[in-house]
């Protein structure tokens, strides 16, 4: 059996492959930069030594860890706009959904980086008459980061992929436009062909970047 790929496919339908992206891209974005902001946040509350921070930040974390993403994309898009009456946009249901969803396994990772700076340090801080807040800000967290910079990387590509799921609720994402060009053209190998190299090629310059940052952020030997 003889195939011929259409190379012109892509040609012609390089505009919804590129709005894709841009979505795709723009989503990833945000959602990440809020996970990563909430996500810290949750975890000092666990580690703030006040029992109801802690019990929220163990609720929190188990709660958005638990749900499956698509599960959780669901419910807050049609479940929440029947019980509230509130129809919030997709694109914003989608951000909202990466956001909670990835800083509760954020929470964690800082969580673990911030246990694995000697306790020593902490004590070195205290002695010298810095409080818990500066030192946890100046000795403990700079720390943290240099040592939760691999797995962050590796939750930005987690975020990334997750994207392809968002089209279930009408968000024009990379594989979304890819099948509205396919429904157009037929030609699913050559579109969904190009969504792959696409994808191959973003989580490589995740990973390229993450590890400049790990090499910019290590500590000299």
């Amino acid at each position: 059996m003889d195939f011929d790929f259409k190379w012109h496919v892509l040609m012609r339908y390089q505009s919804f492959l590129i709005d894709g992206v841009l979505i795709t891209i723009q989503m990833a974005l945000l959602g990440m930069a809020i996970a990563l902001t909430l996500g810290l946040i949750i975890a000092l509350m666990g580690k703030s030594g006040i029992k109801i921070l802690e019990i929220f930040s163990d609720i929190y974390i188990q709660v958005f860890r638990a749900i499956p993403i698509f599960v959780f994309l669901i419910w807050l898009f049609y479940g929440a706009a029947m019980l509230t009456g509130i129809n919030v946009p997709a694109f914003a249901t989608a951000v909202i959904c990466l956001s909670l969803t990835h800083s509760a396994f954020m929470a964690e990772t800082y969580r673990a980086g911030i246990e694995s700076v000697p306790k020593g340090h902490r004590e070195a801080g205290l002695s010298v008459g810095l409080s818990r807040f500066q030192v946890m800000r100046y000795i403990i967290l700079p720390q943290a980061i240099r040592t939760v910079l691999p797995p962050i990387g590796n939750e930005f590509t987690i975020v990334f992929k997750s994207t392809t799921i968002l089209g279930i609720i009408g968000v024009d994402e990379l594989v979304r436009k890819a099948q509205s060009a396919v429904t157009l053209s037929f030609r699913p190998f050559e579109l969904y062909s190009a969504v792959a190299v696409i994808f191959i090629i973003m989580v490589v310059i995740i990973s390229r970047f993450n590890l400049y940052l790990e090499k910019k952020f290590s500590y000299s030997k």
